[in-house]
């Protein structure tokens, strides 16, 4: 049962940060999509760390691989760019689909991290944040 709420719980939380883009509004949604994650970084930093918050992010890319071909491979010593940043460049060769579709995969995996590392009232309390404090354009 607790599984079953947890997998309930993650749909409901990347809905919230996925509906945080307005797709009427701008002319690429692929950086409304980048957005979410420099927001979700931003809010999760202070609370686990700059670098737990890269590795989540890593994890999240390693287990996407299979479904997402195109994520790119990142190593953890001795590259400069950051897991955000070569996402960011291999997303802008992609699809605005691809790029979502993405998106929402790499979130489920990312707040089912974050349950286990964090909790879920926490993970619940600090991903609602991002999503409510997410700039929204008219």
């Amino acid at each position: 049962m607790l599984q079953h709420d947890h997998m309930m719980l993650r749909s409901e939380l990347v809905q919230a940060l996925m509906e945080t883009v307005n797709d009427e509004s701008r002319l690429t949604l692929r950086a409304d999509y980048l957005a979410i994650w420099h927001k979700l970084f931003a809010t999760l930093s202070p609370l686990i760390g700059h670098d737990q918050v890269q590795i989540l992010f890593m994890r999240s890319l390693d287990a996407g691989r299979h479904e997402i071909p195109w994520l790119p491979i990142v190593y953890p010593q001795g590259v400069c760019d950051s897991p955000l940043i070569l996402f960011e460049s291999v997303s802008m060769r992609q699809t605005e689909s691809q790029v979502q579709a993405a998106t929402r995969s790499l979130l489920s995996t990312y707040i089912d991290l974050l349950f286990a590392l964090i909790g879920t009232t926490l993970t619940v309390q600090f991903v609602c944040n991002c999503a409510q404090n997410a700039p929204k354009t008219n």
